[in-house]
């Protein structure tokens, strides 16, 4: 068992994370999303989510068990990294 401080919060590894990746809706984003999931081994786990109301941004939604932290920000950086994510949650 691994505890880590995140925020105002202590986690207790293994733990269930939701991540919801905001980005452009483009193919070559979607692109970018989609081989960053396959990288991590989460291609399967990753869905498509909401549109915004003009277009021009979605989500991309994961839940996984997470078993460290380093494992959670090693996630967390590959979404960012992609060209055209706005936002990873």
């Amino acid at each position: 068992m691994n505890i880590c401080g995140f925020g105002d919060a202590e986690l207790e590894f293994p733990v269930e994370v939701h991540f919801r990746v905001i980005a452009f809706a483009d193919a070559g984003t979607d692109a970018g999303v989609r081989a960053a999931a396959e990288r991590l081994g989460l291609g399967g786990d990753l869905t498509v989510g909401n549109e915004s109301a003009g277009g021009k941004y979605h989500t991309f939604n994961l839940t996984l068990m997470v078993e460290s932290a380093e494992r959670m920000a090693e996630i967390d950086r590959a979404f960012r990294a992609v060209p055209g994510v706005k936002m990873v949650l």
